[in-house]
């Protein structure tokens, strides 16, 4: 009899631990590797087990999941049944990126469930904080810089275009009717010419300001960007004042292109080249040149000034002798 019992006790035990174990419910969250290079793509998946009759309050995702991790992608939920259980799989791809560079974290994902929708008791399951490191982008200096890509230019599709068009025209047409409305004025308005204010030449502006940079020795400054930024404008602005190349607002590419239609030194183009290309690097790759390039970089736009000035002084005189031949 008493063995009878112990085996009831058994049965009865076993089955309660199969029902307990039908009701597991974990979240996890990881990553296919734990170093990245920065700005890459890496996919993080969550994986959620949990019985199928349950309600679950999947989370929402935005642009980013910290201030260190963007959100490029977010892919479907998938639901997979569990052999032989009550339980099944439910699973995202989340596709990420991190522009920071070091140790970042993928924060915590919390996801809510209840036994039912009706159910007004929510539990909260949470994934753990996941570590990665964000290296830069090797920079071999003894190599020469390739210039940098220009933008690819997207063809766009009649359903983008039409409503623009749409708008052209009705605007073109009201226009239009206005003119013919319009009556024409009886007296002509005087033109007002404004008086152009003398200007202050190019080489004079960019030697103050360069003179300025090197009483400062900026080139030790820890905000790089900045001091690129200031260095590359001061040779655009010298450009577009001597020799009237849009300079301000052209890329590094178009730049040197204007620049090899002058019959200048080829060191002078290049020093000014690599100088544009380190600040491209600097500033849309995060680049972290060491103060002496910065230093250096200082005196290719220092040179590059001064030796195209030389130049620009011979075609003037020669412009001259022509004249008074």
């Amino acid at each position: 009899m008493k063995k009878l019992c112990f085996i009831l006790l058994f049965c009865m035990m076993s089955f309660i631990g199969i029902r307990c174990d039908a009701q597991v419910t974990f979240l996890r969250g990881r990553t296919a590797a734990d170093t990245i290079v920065v700005g890459q793509p890496f996919d993080y998946q969550l994986s959620l087990t949990i019985p199928k009759d349950y309600f679950v309050e999947w989370k929402q995702f935005g642009d980013t999941l910290s201030k260190s991790i963007d959100v490029i992608n977010v892919g479907d939920v998938k639901t997979t049944p569990i052999n032989n259980s009550d339980n099944v799989i439910m699973t995202q791809n989340l596709t990420l990126t991190s522009f920071d560079t070091g140790y970042v974290y993928v924060p915590e994902i919390a996801i809510s469930y209840s036994k039912t929708l009706q159910d007004s008791v929510r539990h909260t399951l949470c994934t753990d904080e996941k570590e990665l490191y964000v290296r830069t982008i090797a920079v071999d200096t003894t190599q020469a810089f390739k210039p940098i890509k220009g933008v690819m230019n997207q063809g766009l599709t009649a359903k983008e275009v039409f409503p623009w068009a749409a708008i052209v025209i009705v605007i073109a047409g009201l226009v239009y009717v206005f003119i013919i409305l319009k009556k024409r004025p009886n007296k002509k308005e005087a033109v007002v010419e404004e008086k152009k204010k003398p200007t202050i030449p190019a080489i004079i502006t960019a030697r103050a300001k360069l003179a300025e940079m090197k009483d400062n020795e900026l080139w030790n400054s820890t905000k790089t960007k900045d001091y690129y930024t200031d260095l590359t404008d001061i040779a655009r602005e010298y450009l577009e004042g001597q020799f009237d190349i849009d300079a301000v607002e052209m890329t590094t590419d178009e730049i040197m292109q204007a620049v090899n239609e002058l019959d200048l030194n080829g060191l002078t183009k290049d020093k000014l080249q690599e100088t544009l290309i380190t600040a491209d690097f600097v500033k849309f790759a995060k680049a972290s040149p060491t103060a002496e390039q910065n230093e250096q970089s200082f005196k290719d736009i220092n040179f590059f000034v001064e030796d195209s000035y030389v130049y620009f002084q011979e075609v003037e005189k020669k412009k001259k002798e022509e004249e008074n031949k």
